[in-house]
């Protein structure tokens, strides 16, 4: 039975500090009442000592008594109010039995919905102005019943705003749970963002180790096969245009395969700033391509990692484009910063394309504005 009390009680705010100084409360009146019938000698003391019990007995078995229930908890606040109002009219000229009433306004607001913990506490105020009246008469009840009743109005203003602030309390540990929830979200997103990113710059090198370097060494195996039979049959010349085929393929090959290395992380990035990594790359696509370059490159501002990395293979792709599909014989690159904004342009003689063919949707050039420090 205690422990299910026990559960009960640490639902509700403070209720054990408040249960605790409850029986403070009820402990003071009752000796109270004990030592003015040992001096006195009352004739209802048996009624009005059952009284105290019955009410200190109500008081620790009301989290079993009420449970949830709205209904239950208005009954025992009647019978409680009954009790204490009862025992105040059994002794006259005792106001401290109104004390009582202190316990029952906190367990008023604690127990029932704002506005009707309200209403229990003008009831209470009520119960104490008429006992205190009856007891001693007007005017002597005045004083009486202004500090009792300002007793009440403090302890349910006090359980109000301890209300408050565990409401807020469970708030803030909502809003912060979801905070967490909503962060691993975006983690999970990033993460997944991330492993997009990498798994399209895998197929991107596969495409490009396809395009180039496959098919180069595609080539030589089949030059090596040939060069092969020419040797088997004793044609000479032939097998000698053969491997000087070879060796210019392997050439290549070898370009190709350190640009796609250089590709993958270049430490000059890192070292020596976005313009000279840029100026390395045009360097590697005007020896492959023989574009006459028109360079305008200036050092910028660092942006995190992430931003120089991005920027550079937006320019690494657009200019892998001009290489393979413009068909052009210059080659425009400005990299320049004004302020706040770093702009980089690529723009080439090619065959081009017609804008008003291009999908809804589809890009219409590779020119790419990057804002900085915003």
């Amino acid at each position: 039975m205690w422990l299910s009390m026990k559960e009960l009680w640490s639902r509700r705010t403070g209720a054990g500090l408040f249960l605790l100084i409850s029986y403070c409360l009820w402990a003071a009146v009752s000796l109270r009442w004990i030592m003015e019938f040992v001096e006195q000698g009352h004739p209802l003391t048996w009624v009005i000592s059952g009284i105290l019990l019955l009410y200190g007995l109500l008081m620790g078995l009301e989290p079993l008594l009420t449970g949830n229930s709205s209904r239950r908890a208005h009954l025992y606040l009647t019978v409680q109010t009954g009790l204490v109002f009862l025992a105040s009219l059994l002794y006259v000229e005792l106001d401290f039995f109104a004390l009582l009433f202190v316990p029952l306004c906190g367990q008023a607001i604690l127990l029932l919905p704002r506005r009707e913990g309200l209403v229990w506490l003008g009831i209470l105020i009520l119960a104490t102005a008429i006992g205190q009246t009856i007891q001693f008469g007007m005017p002597e009840a005045i004083s009486f019943i202004l500090l009792y009743g300002a007793a009440l109005v403090f302890v349910a203003a006090f359980v109000i705003m301890v209300q408050q602030a565990e409401e807020a309390r469970q708030r803030s540990e909502q809003l912060l749970a979801e905070l967490q929830r909503a962060h691993e979200q975006l983690q999970a997103y990033a993460d997944q963002a991330e492993e997009l990113a990498i798994a399209n710059e895998r197929t991107r090198l596969a495409r490009d180790l396809h395009d180039s370097v496959s098919q180069t060494l595609y080539g030589l195996a089949l030059q090596a096969e040939a060069a092969s039979r020419k040797l088997a049959t004793r044609q000479t010349d032939e097998v000698e245009s053969h491997l000087k085929r070879i060796r210019e393929d392997a050439q290549q090959s070898l370009q190709e395969t350190r640009l796609l290395i250089f590709e993958l992380r270049p430490p000059i990035l890192e070292n020596s700033g976005m313009a000279a990594a840029l100026k390395a790359r045009l360097d590697a696509v005007e020896a492959r391509t023989g574009l006459t370059m028109h360079l305008n490159l200036q050092e910028v501002d660092s942006l995190d990692p992430k931003g120089d990395m991005g920027l550079y293979r937006i320019a690494q792709e657009a200019l892998n484009n001009v290489a393979k599909h413009a068909e052009a014989s210059e080659l425009a690159v400005s990299l320049v910063q004004n302020r706040d904004c770093i702009t980089l342009k690529i723009a080439d003689n090619g065959r081009g394309f017609d804008p008003e063919s291009i999908p809804a949707g589809g890009w219409a050039c590779r020119a790419w504005r990057k804002g900085y420090g915003r």
